[in-house]
């Protein structure tokens, strides 16, 4: 493949990333359409149908590269499989669950200030006194939809107070759980020579595997606690063909398959410093499919957040530009 220069790896990188967050948005919607089914059968749906789709769409490339992976290869790739897919979206669904969409999405929407504070020593990465005003206008972004949640609550919520600090305390562990997958998943990728597509098929073949055990566990569970959050559903009477069409089908394929591929190609294209900011578009999406899923415009605090936090991003996108004048070349794998 032709070498891309430096602004057409940044541009592309860009793409990707606010791709990957268009489509992984559609997470923070699934648990709240599909809320009678626990989050541990939300997980669990959503990865065997991932690691689906992975398999079938890279058969031909991914059986040679199986046979190249080293035992460290592997011990990577459940490490990555648990920490930005099973525990994170496990956390992710009870957040939503019993603390609603923008709740957890404030709180996950964090992400852009950990993982530039993770990837702070990477050598292509803007020191963080420079992102500082960046980061500042996605953190007030940020607190602005935080006091529109506590101004306006959410009353198809009927969680009790535990129940809604046990959702916060989830957030937060999703939002650590994520920040270790995307710092660790980038330095891999761009230390490694190894296909940004067929590394995220891979993570998905892992995930389906490890969502398989945990399906046994959640039955376990159900066995002696039916209503425990990681027991498995096996109500009959409860709209399966919706939840395997939405929290099953369509979440794996565009959110799972399609973003994590997306977001792979990014990792390996950006710096840690500016894909992290990327980050916020996964919480704009998420806001906007919560918007058009109520049926309601933003309210002004809304607006102004989303107005913050989108100008962020394009100044931290604008910064790495400049710090790049002249271009260089970039082989890409």
């Amino acid at each position: 493949m032709k070498p891309l220069s430096h602004s057409q790896t940044l541009r592309h990188g860009v793409f990707f990333g606010i791709f990957a967050g268009a489509m992984w948005g559609l997470v923070f919607l699934s648990p709240k359409i599909t809320h009678q089914f626990s989050p541990l059968t939300q997980m669990v749906v959503r990865y065997i149908c991932y690691g689906l789709f992975a398999l079938i769409f890279s058969i031909r490339t991914i059986v040679p590269l199986l046979k190249n992976l080293a035992a460290d290869d592997w011990k990577k790739l459940v490490i990555l499989s648990i920490q930005g897919n099973i525990a994170y979206y496990v956390f992710l669904a009870i957040g939503v669950k019993y603390a609603g969409i923008a709740p957890t999405t404030l709180i996950i929407g964090v992400l852009p200030l950990t993982i530039t504070l993770m990837g702070r020593n990477e050598h292509d990465s803007l020191p963080i006194r420079q992102l500082l005003l960046p980061s500042l206008l996605i953190v007030s972004g940020i607190m602005m939809i935080s006091l529109d949640v506590f101004l306006h609550s959410d009353s198809s919520l009927n969680s009790s107070p535990a129940q809604r600090a046990l959702a916060l305390a989830c957030a937060v562990g999703a939002l650590i759980c994520w920040t270790l997958y995307a710092y660790r998943n980038a330095q891999y990728l761009r230390a490694h020579k190894v296909s940004a597509t067929d590394w995220a098929n891979l993570t998905g073949i892992v995930t389906s595997v490890l969502a398989v055990f945990m399906l046994g566990v959640g039955y376990l569970i159900s066995l002696w606690r039916p209503n425990a959050l990681l027991a498995l559903n096996t109500d009959p009477s409860l709209d399966w063909l919706q939840f395997f069409l939405i929290g099953g089908l369509a979440v794996a394929f565009f959110a799972s398959f399609l973003g994590n591929i997306a977001w792979s190609k990014a990792s390996q294209m950006l710096p840690v410093s500016l894909s992290a900011q990327l980050i916020i578009s996964e919480s704009l999406f998420s806001l906007l499919y919560g918007f058009l899923y109520d049926a309601r415009w933003p309210r002004a605090l809304e607006w102004t957040a989303m107005g913050l936090a989108l100008t962020g991003v394009a100044w931290a996108i604008h910064m790495h530009v400049q710090a790049h004048p002249k271009d260089s070349s970039l082989e890409m794998h």
